[in-house]
């Protein structure tokens, strides 16, 4: 096999695209919690805040398990890595019933925040689309 992984998180290509996703990440949250405070009311917008931080926990998360499972030494502990990251979604999972079952917050306003990391990613694609076709 003799695949060097080390370049797939070292070239500046990776290390612009996880700063700018975390950047749209950030703007994409700020801009739903202020329309939430305005529009929706202050609960809304502490549901798209809260979202939006678990989105980032998520994002962190979501690189740190994919680095793990790129290292050299990932083979010995291929079933724990895939528990950590299996239980990435269990968490997110039990703190959404948590937020649905006590209502406090909206569980709408929670997901909206939570989606930035969608949202965000495919806003940083078309863009390096665009900015790739000139």
């Amino acid at each position: 096999m003799g695949e060097d992984f080390e370049s797939l998180t070292s070239e500046p290509v990776a290390l612009i695209s996880h700063s700018g996703i975390l950047i749209v990440m950030a703007v994409l949250i700020v801009a739903g919690a202020t329309a939430g405070f305005i529009f929706g009311g202050r609960f809304w917008g502490l549901g798209v805040l809260f979202g939006g931080i678990l989105s980032f926990a998520n994002y962190l998360w979501l690189e740190r398990s994919t680095r793990a499972i790129f290292n050299q030494t990932a083979i010995a502990t291929t079933g724990i890595l895939a528990a950590k990251y299996i239980l990435r979604y269990v968490a997110i999972g039990l703190i959404l019933l948590l937020v649905y079952l006590t209502g406090s917050l909206p569980i709408a306003a929670v997901i909206l925040g939570l989606a930035a990391f969608a949202f965000a990613v495919v806003i940083q694609g078309l863009k390096n689309i665009v900015s790739s076709s000139f």
